[in-house]
């Protein structure tokens, strides 16, 4: 199992991890591409625009599921909620028996490999890195965490393939 972890922040702080099967993973990056609107270095659902409800709808037929981890706590900084969502996704991954992590880098990758780290401990089930959001694999957590924000038909589209932690 391969897992692609992103962030949202729709009043609430989401994190998103998607897990794929590695044997999909080349298919399913090509299929991305394919969505990619002309013009556009990858998917970010914030300016998707007209094109939103096709890719909703495209990523929903992907076999990747996700999990949503909301923090609906006002009083914890973003740090703290990003270390709480990234602590019960890597608990959850390893549970999955996930091989292989990838994070979108937000200027944050130490902190996040600590908080990782208090989880797994020093030798990582599974190997975690981050990456860039120009990888195809990252935009479905943002399309899952947004389709889900978004509410209304863009959650009713994709509500099959997410499941949500609320913590």
């Amino acid at each position: 199992m391969h897992a692609f972890i992103d962030e949202s922040k729709r009043g609430d702080y989401i994190l998103c991890a998607v897990t794929v099967l590695p044997a999909g993973v080349d298919e399913m990056r090509k299929r991305m591409r394919d969505l990619c609107p002309k013009g556009n270095s990858r998917i970010h659902m914030k300016s998707a625009g007209k094109a939103a409800s096709k890719i909703v709808t495209e990523v929903a037929k992907l076999d990747a599921e996700s999990r949503l981890y909301v923090v609906k706590s006002p009083k914890l900084t973003e740090r703290e909620a990003r270390d709480l969502t990234l602590e019960a996704a890597a608990y959850d991954l390893m549970e999955l028996s996930a091989s292989r992590v990838v994070i979108e880098s937000c200027d944050q990758d130490r902190e996040d490999n600590r908080a990782i780290r208090k989880v797994v401990g020093p030798q990582a089930p599974f190997e975690y890195l981050h990456d860039r959001p120009s990888n195809p694999l990252l935009w479905l957590p943002d399309v899952h965490a947004w389709a889900w924000g978004r509410g209304g038909s863009m959650r009713r589209k994709i509500e099959h393939r997410i499941e949500v932690v609320t913590l």
